[in-house]
């Protein structure tokens, strides 16, 4: 893959963000590995967090995730004054906790504790239209 330098330099200012975003969040996974060298179809660079050893997250510990998600996406606003579409795949991640503390956690104050996990298929919900726009509500402040 051939990169310009603005790409690379976009693609280390978008990995420093998540970087000094772990640093700063006290519930996030250590950082062990960043680069900004592709190493998959798709990837232009990544910020390596050292594995999870536990299987039970606080709401704290998976806010600290969205933190460090959005970092990239951040630091390419800050230092840049413009977005690329480098943060896609963060952005899934971001989605995913947050769904997962709102329908399925009990993490959403709003909500309280109850699971509101669709079935497999995605094809019915169990809940009213009110109830997911309270969900859809709860996702876009968490995140």
């Amino acid at each position: 893959l051939n990169q310009s330098d603005n790409e690379r330099r976009t693609v280390a200012y978008h990995e420093a963000g998540h970087a000094v975003a772990g640093w700063f969040c006290e519930f996030a996974a250590p950082l062990i590995k960043l680069t900004i060298i592709p190493r998959a179809k798709g990837s232009l660079g990544f910020a390596q967090s050292l594995p999870d050893e536990i299987t039970l997250y606080t709401t704290e510990q998976l806010e600290d995730q969205i933190k460090v998600a959005l970092g990239g996406r951040i630091s390419e606003e800050i230092f840049f004054n413009r977005v690329t579409t480098g943060a896609s795949d963060d952005f899934k991640k971001c989605a995913q906790y947050a769904h997962g503390m709102v329908t399925e956690y009990g993490m959403s104050p709003a909500l309280g504790p109850i699971n509101y996990a669709v079935d497999e298929n995605g094809i019915s919900k169990p809940y009213s239209e009110e109830t997911n726009q309270l969900i859809d509500s709860e996702i876009n402040r968490i995140i």
